[in-house]
This record gives C-alpha cells, structure tokens and sequence, in this order.
C-alpha cells in the first residue's frame, strides 16, 4: 500500500522554490484529492504545508486543539499537522494510521472533544470490535452491567478524557455512546462522530457496515495500525488497505498515516524487536 495521503516534495534549488511559489497550482496534478503537499528544503525538512482541495492547491495553516481534558495540543511532527488538519476539516470520513504512540487515537480524540464543546455535533459514537489482543486468553463472560462489559474496550479514549469519571460523564449527560460492533446493525446515526478506534481488526464488510450508519449530519473518523491485526481474518479480508485503495482521491475521503512514534523514547524502542 503506497498511497500515504501525503506528498513529500523536496525542492534542492533556491529558483525551484521561487517557481513554487508562482504557481502552487502548477503542481496539483500530482495529488489525489484532500492529499497533502509537505514542501521540504534540500536537508528534507518541512518548509511549508498544502492540500489539494476542490482541485487546486491550497495552503494549510498551523492546527490546534482545545479541550476541557488536555488543554491546548499542538503538533509535533509535519504528518500530525496533516492529520490535525484533517480533523478539522469538513471531510465526512477521515482516516489516520500509524504505529503505535504516533498519536492517532489522541488526535481524533481531542478533535471530537473539541468539536462537542463547539457544538458542531451532539454526540460520539464509540464503536470497536471486541477483539483482545492475538495469542492472549480470552477472560470469558464478564460481569456487570453493560458500561461495565464495554469499559475495556473503551478505556484508551478514558486516557484521554479524564479518566474513567471524564468517560462516565460523557455518557451520562449523553455525549457520548458506546455501541459495540456486533449490536450497530439497523442503526441510523444522525449528528454524531461515529468514532472507529482500532479499526485494524475490521473486515470489508464491517467497515461497509459502518459506513451504511451515516445519516444526516455525521461523520465517520478511524484509527489502525495494520501492524497490530489480531486476527488472521483481517490479514486476509485488508479492509483498511481496500478502503483506502477505493476511495483515495474521493473528496468525502481523507487520509493522513502517521509515521513517527511521540509517546516516548522507550515505546519508540518497541519496533527494534522487529
């Protein structure tokens, strides 16, 4: 899979980047799309950001969020500026890979906190396979009540809203939703984020099943790591690959992957395993 939803440009010479700066449009024809354009110098460091849209290049500004959780969150690396752009454009289906700590999850998170205390939508929808991680056992039935039963599966969004208090509270004044994959059939979902975190361990037909919620007003954001599949199933089926192969270019798609782990530099030591 090459399309990455970014276009890397380097340009070595001083008088290219003059010409670049003529006519930006001159250029368009290479990208697809909501793609970005990340204009570098001759040491291949970030110098400027564009993104084609409606067919011509425009110039993306510096993002941020705001939220009642973490405060103010600025990018940390040019593809996070990418894909902090696209969480606060109006594409109605955005989706952001990465390897893990690259901030996927954290930047859709804080974009839909965000967009709640706006107003631009009434609710998230949160919706994952229950699917645990490959080669573990499974803890069987578990007890409680149906917010105790989904709380794991939704715990990486609590690390991000306040802990499990900020979570409850979400849901409690009906911001937010908890629908497990399995009970989303039938549903019809208006003036929501419908929020697919994990999204790796999907099928072709979930995500098609996903999709087929949208109703009036909605939006649907995703987060993977192909990486971290759990299941032969989805290695097989390539849902995100597929998704991203048929609607690259679509202006109701975005896409932006994530290439650089921020959590910590002992987490970045994980992929020396490999």
């Amino acid at each position: 899979m090459s399309y990455t939803g970014i276009y890397y440009f380097s340009l070595p010479e001083n008088d290219d980047l003059a010409r670049f700066y003529e006519n930006p449009n001159e250029y368009s024809d290479r990208l697809k799309e909501n793609q970005y354009l990340i204009l570098e110098n001759e040491g291949y460091e970030a110098i400027d950001f564009y993104k084609k849209k409606n067919g011509w290049l425009e110039r993306v500004s510096y993002p941020t969020f705001e939220s009642q959780f973490c405060g103010t969150m600025k990018p940390r690396n040019p593809e996070q500026r990418c894909a902090m752009d696209l969480i606060h454009s109006d594409v109605p289906i955005k989706l952001i890979t990465g390897p893990f700590g690259s901030g996927k999850s954290m930047i859709m998170i804080e974009g839909m906190i965000e967009a709640l205390q706006k107003g631009k939508v009434d609710k998230i929808v949160f919706i994952r396979n229950n699917i645990q991680v490959k080669d573990t056992d499974s803890l069987g039935a578990l007890p409680g009540s149906e917010f105790e039963k989904t709380l794991p599966y939704v715990m990486p969004m609590a690390d991000h809203c306040g802990g499990i208090e900020g979570l409850k509270t979400l849901i409690d004044t009906g911001q937010l939703e908890v629908i497990p994959l399995g009970f989303l059939r039938g549903r019809s979902i208006r003036n929501s984020i419908l929020y697919s975190m994990e999204s790796e361990n999907l099928t072709k037909e979930h995500i098609q099943l996903i999709m087929g919620r949208i109703d009036e007003g909605s939006q649907l954001w995703m987060d993977g790591d192909i990486k971290q599949r759990d299941r032969n199933s989805f290695e097989k089926s390539r849902g995100l690959e597929i998704m991203i192969e048929r609607l690259a270019g679509n202006p109701n798609f975005g896409y932006v992957k994530l290439e650089k782990s921020e959590r910590s530099e002992v987490a970045r030591m994980a992929d020396l395993l490999d």
